[in-house]
């Protein structure tokens, strides 16, 4: 029996007083933006997205929207207002 504890204390000694294996090193990801999710889904396979916008109208309503918005005026920059003042009277 006693073969066996020091076998025992042995393979834990051993297996606790190793080094962890080295870590492996991920590379870094760059995450995608919100343009490339929304590429990358509408472009998926089998979903036939693109069809669909034909069909509705979606890119032209798109266009439209984003013309209306380059046809609007920028607004005024903002001005200061101060209260007016009055004299005291004397």
């Amino acid at each position: 029996m006693t073969i066996r504890a020091v076998t025992l204390a042995a393979t834990l000694l051993a297996g606790c007083a190793s080094a962890p294996p080295p870590a492996r090193e991920r590379p870094q990801r760059v995450s995608d933006s919100a343009p490339d999710k929304v590429a990358a889904t509408r472009s998926a396979a089998g979903l036939h997205l693109e069809e669909d916008d034909q069909r509705w109208g979606i890119e032209a309503a798109r266009a439209r929207k984003q013309n209306a918005a380059e046809a609007q005026p920028a607004p005024a920059p903002a001005t200061s207002v101060t209260a007016p003042t009055t004299k005291p009277a004397p």
